[in-house]
């Protein structure tokens, strides 16, 4: 595997799929997509579930109707991830009523070249969620895991949705938690696209961290991984937590920058171009 722009892609082509899959789960039929830009509209008030994937650099104008004014009319949040190499104009994206999140690395492997070093630690019991209650569980401590009440509501109603739905029906994700003397600490998910595994939803509450439960988790998920028919595997992580995967055998291969729309801290979105008012059913004509 050449660690290239083409690696990145890997990358990004699997956080498009895990993004539309998991919309589609509630919503179906309602991610949509133009040249290089990618929608997904899970139906719920969640940055963490409608998700934009732009791989161009798109005009704001095209961002403003096709996402922006889309979500506003909806009164939903959502989050942009552009993973093109040329950056958007920042300013812009601001004028949107959009906020500037810390971008994430964009890490890839070959799974053949992977190793794993796990360690044990006392009274911690990872499983792999494979029923109903276990899903809520994990459901509920990611979203303990927002800082924000209305989003943490918002995720525990997608994995409640999710439980009620036949475990074949979200077959290509994969969820883990992670116990300690009968309380759920930690999360971890894997997402099967058709050319690679993705790592996300790894987290720890925060008074258990510094215990090295996060890193048990991620070598638990690396097993899987390892075990697995994938050639490839990927994530997205903070800078702060790239060590954790080169020393897996991970490569960084660039920045994925990362901005999110909430209507409440936005205000009411007003059109930034003169004709946009006359575009506002643009979106309905081109789905």
């Amino acid at each position: 595997m050449k660690y290239s722009l083409s690696a990145k892609n890997l990358v990004c082509r699997n956080l498009e799929n895990r993004a539309a899959y998991c919309a589609d789960l509630l919503n179906p039929k309602q991610s949509k997509e133009i040249t290089g830009l990618l929608r997904t509209d899970s139906g719920l008030l969640s940055v963490h579930f409608n998700q934009v994937v732009s791989n161009t650099v798109a005009q704001p104008r095209i961002l403003q109707r096709f996402v922006v004014d889309y979500f506003a009319e909806r009164h939903s949040p959502f989050s942009l991830w552009h993973c093109a190499s040329k950056p958007l104009d920042d300013d812009a994206l601001i004028a949107l009523g959009m906020e500037k999140l810390p971008p994430r690395i964009a890490m890839a492997a070959e799974v053949k070249q992977l190793a794993s070093q796990p360690k044990a630690v006392d009274g911690l019991d990872i499983i792999s969620v494979d029923n109903a209650d276990d899903l809520m569980r994990y459901g509920e401590l990611v979203a303990a895991l927002s800082d924000d009440t209305r989003e943490s509501a918002q995720i525990t109603k997608f994995f409640r949705q999710l439980s009620e739905l036949p475990e074949h029906k979200y077959s290509r994700l994969k969820f883990f938690l992670g116990i300690l003397k009968d309380k759920p600490v930690a999360t971890g998910s894997l997402f099967s696209s058709a050319d690679a595994l993705g790592f996300y939803d790894l987290g720890t509450l925060p008074e258990y961290r510094g215990r090295g439960i996060g890193t048990a988790m991620f070598h638990h998920l690396l097993n899987e991984v390892i075990h697995s028919h994938h050639k490839h595997a990927v994530a997205l992580v903070d800078e702060n937590r790239q060590n954790l995967l080169l020393n897996a055998g991970f490569y960084a291969v660039g920045e994925v920058a990362r901005f999110q729309f909430v209507p409440q801290r936005s205000g009411a979105h007003q059109s930034q171009t003169p004709d946009s008012n006359s575009q506002q059913s643009d979106d309905q004509k081109r789905a």
